[in-house]
């Protein structure tokens, strides 16, 4: 029987109180021989209802079964990082994930804190078990894996810097064996100071040039820091100083955090030749780029594209759409049956330099051909 023939529950209802009446209505020898038929169509009529019951019944429980529920956390409210939550959810719809049809999104933001981040998250897992949690940076990456480490959850990480010093997982490139899986979008510290050594080269040809590293206490930033200092101890071109100071988190406290960098960048003025930004929030201040631009405060290497624009020398990233699409497709094998564990922690495939040949030629440099070559259209003046 097609959807269209088939009789609504109120419509069989009626059917059955209308064979009793009919019934009862007749004298008892009648009913033997009509009653006979009229029980027949009786008990048809109560088949219908009873299957009307179970397929909607039936209909039910698959839609709520195959309805994914994804909490997806994001370490703060910084533009690169919320892209890549839009650009995960498209990702997820190129894949043939509805929202509202087969897939619903839960979007927390830790604005930054380790604490916002833990209380967020175990919130909504006590409201409703999700079927995945995505997080985005290492803050909220931290939050995820104390939270569901014990749990059969699966969970996705983009954006995490290093996610092998994090003990996430052994190395990168390999399997974590456990319940997560993601993607780390750092270039290695290694191939940036290569980069960086081809950069300068006119200028280190007789001494070193000194470089300050500009780093807050945030995970990310103390962990690239720690690498660039001990790889400095092999390189003669560059001699690097730890401009660190204390990270605070919050949107609330970014002008705050903005003046601590300011501090300690113009109380070493005298100590270094150029800044080095290392990965984490500090990175994406456009306003503090402005301020050492015109301050005359040489950048030569930053963790964004708007960065460069606003006068560093040069950045490679991998952007949002990279991170958020690869996001998708690992949240796509896990519902198509992979466990997380199973899935490689891998760095993506393709990288963004962007190079501003301006700040090149003030600090006289000349960028070759291959880097120039490598930023394409990402050159700016």
């Amino acid at each position: 029987m097609s959807r269209e023939e088939r009789p609504s529950l109120n419509q069989s209802f009626l059917l059955i109180n209308k064979s009793y009446d009919e019934v009862s209505a007749l004298p008892l020898s009648a009913r033997i021989t009509k009653g006979s038929h009229q029980f027949i169509k009786l008990v048809v009529a109560i088949y219908v209802l009873l299957a009307f019951a179970l397929s909607f019944s039936v209909i039910t429980q698959a839609t709520a079964q195959s309805l994914k529920r994804i909490i997806v956390l994001e370490t703060m409210a910084v533009p690169v990082l919320q892209d890549a939550t839009k650009w995960f959810r498209q990702g997820m719809s190129d894949l043939g994930y509805t929202e509202g049809s087969n897939v619903e999104y839960v979007i927390l933001n830790a604005e930054g804190n380790i604490d916002k981040a833990h209380s967020l998250l175990e919130a909504e897992l006590n409201n409703q078990k999700p079927d995945m949690v995505m997080s985005v940076a290492t803050l909220a990456t931290r939050a995820t894996h104390s939270l569901l480490k014990d749990k059969k959850i699966p969970q996705v990480f983009i954006f995490v810097s290093y996610p092998d010093q994090e003990g996430f997982v052994s190395a990168v490139g390999q399997k974590t064996g456990t319940n997560m899986t993601g993607k780390t979008h750092i270039v290695p510290p290694a191939a940036k100071l290569e980069v960086v050594k081809q950069a300068l080269k006119p200028l280190t040809d007789k001494s070193p040039l000194r470089i300050g590293i500009v780093n807050s206490t945030y995970p990310s930033a103390l962990s690239e820091t720690a690498q660039l200092m001990e790889i400095n101890k092999q390189v003669n071109e560059l001699s690097f100083i730890d401009l660190n100071f204390e990270y605070q988190p919050g949107s609330e406290n970014s002008d705050a955090l903005r003046e601590s960098a300011l501090k300690i960048i113009e109380g070493n003025r005298s100590d270094y030749d150029a800044l080095w930004f290392v990965t984490g929030p500090l990175g994406n201040d456009s306003e503090l780029f402005q301020i050492l631009n015109e301050k005359n405060i040489p950048v030569i290497f930053a963790n964004n594209t708007a960065a460069v624009k606003s006068g560093a020398m040069i950045s490679m990233v991998s952007n949002a759409e990279v991170n958020g699409i690869a996001a998708a497709e690992m949240v796509n094998q896990i519902f198509k049956g992979t466990k997380a564990g199973d899935i490689p922690v891998t760095r993506p495939n393709s990288y963004l330099v962007s190079i501003n040949v301006t700040t090149a030629t003030e600090l006289g440099t000349v960028i070759p051909s291959s880097l120039l070559k490598l930023a394409g259209k990402n050159i700016y003046r």
